[in-house]
């Protein structure tokens, strides 16, 4: 064991809009509609401008759900006066509404999730200018989600470490995130942060701090040191002066000539570090508070020598706080069984996959971010 030193496949919807639908809309009707919920990509809006309206696998049905989990006719949607009723056709897998069967027409109250086989639809009733609003503030929503991706740093196939990650806000916006690059010619640094909570707070702040650590704005800090990076952070990010956000981080720096990582955390549980075999995994870590919370203070920093052909996982702890199909909370014990498998090329999409067909119905509770480094 190296010493360490005291320091799924998408869902398709196909929505067929039969003849007549929308004729005849006043701007006061209700607007009824269904977000698909889907496990790796932001909901899709489905709108239901006239009803009735059936769903299933294949046509005639006017909403089409693909799978075999899906009846070819599966349920129906009418109205009865304003109410929006479900109806099961005889399905062979059922239709369920927040965990319910359906055994008899259901009225729909606005937020209730349906189960189509493996598909969600959270049904909503809106009045025109609240869906005016809604739709303005989802273009706002994915146009904040598209400049965070903007900052994830490209994976790297070449050079002394090797990069991939992957990366599922548990909303539209998260407060994940993580980045890496060659400081100079020897030192390449990496990181991944969490700040507390999710949404659009959240997510400006982590965006706040990645660009602080990208372009190397915390004055009079020499970036190769990991303890000094965490320290700077904390005296520029206190909570109080922040709406009262905090966030843990895991900073290191790999010195490619030693093969030597300096690392230092804040508040954030370890990364793993799985050598070749037979060599075991190892935590690293070091104890310090989260950033924000603690006034200044002195940081503990750890290093570890690095042997060829070794993989470090680095992650948020959405990885592994998760509630699995048999209501069990995992812990990170939990996903120490999984790194081996994932330590390869695709790793961090196959610790995704894993963790998602393990986990509950539904998307999961926290952002899921997952950053391979493979050290030839």
């Amino acid at each position: 064991m190296p010493a360490v030193e005291e320091f799924h496949e998408e869902q398709t919807v196909t929505f067929h809009a039969p003849a007549g639908w929308g004729a005849g809309t006043r701007a006061d009707d209700p607007v009824h509609f269904l977000l698909l919920l889907q496990d790796n990509a932001p909901p899709r809006r489905i709108p239901l401008p006239s009803l009735p309206a059936t769903i299933g696998r294949t046509a005639p049905a006017d909403i089409i759900l693909e799978g075999g989990t899906v009846s070819r006719r599966h349920c129906r949607l009418e109205l009865a006066g304003d109410r929006l009723l479900v109806s099961d056709l005889g399905s062979t897998n059922g239709t369920f509404i927040d965990g319910a069967r359906v055994e008899t027409a259901i009225a729909l109250q606005d937020g209730a999730v349906i189960a189509v086989g493996a598909h969600r639809l959270r049904y909503h009733r809106r009045s025109v200018d609240e869906t005016a609003e809604v739709d303005a503030m989802e273009r706002e929503t994915q146009d904040a989600a598209a400049y965070v991706a903007s900052i994830l740093p490209p994976p790297l196939t070449e050079g002394p470490v090797l990069a991939e990650w992957f990366f599922q806000p548990c909303a539209g916006l998260g407060g994940d995130a993580f980045g890496y690059q060659m400081l100079d010619r020897q030192h390449f640094a990496a990181f991944v942060l969490d700040v507390a909570g999710h949404g659009a707070a959240a997510a400006l702040h982590s965006v706040s701090v990645v660009n602080v650590l990208r372009q190397r704005m915390l004055p009079d800090v020499n970036f190769r040191d990991p303890a000094a990076v965490v320290r700077s952070l904390n005296r520029m990010f206190p909570m109080e002066q922040h709406n009262g956000l905090f966030f843990t981080i895991w900073y290191g720096v790999y010195d490619v000539e030693q093969r030597v990582l300096t690392f230092a955390t804040g508040g954030h549980h370890p990364a793993w570090l799985l050598p070749p075999p037979p060599l075991q995994p190892v935590p690293l870590g070091t104890r310090n508070p989260s950033i924000g919370i603690v006034p200044d203070r002195e940081v503990a920093a750890a290093r570890v020598n690095i042997p060829p052909g070794s993989a470090l996982h680095l992650f948020s702890d959405g990885v592994f706080e998760i509630v699995d199909q048999e209501e069990r909370q995992w812990s990170i014990e939990h996903i120490l069984a999984l790194l081996p498998d994932a330590s390869g090329p695709g790793g961090p999409r196959l610790l995704y996959e894993q963790v998602r067909a393990a986990a509950r119905a539904g998307p999961l509770d926290d952002d899921f971010s997952a950053l391979l480094l493979r050290f030839p």
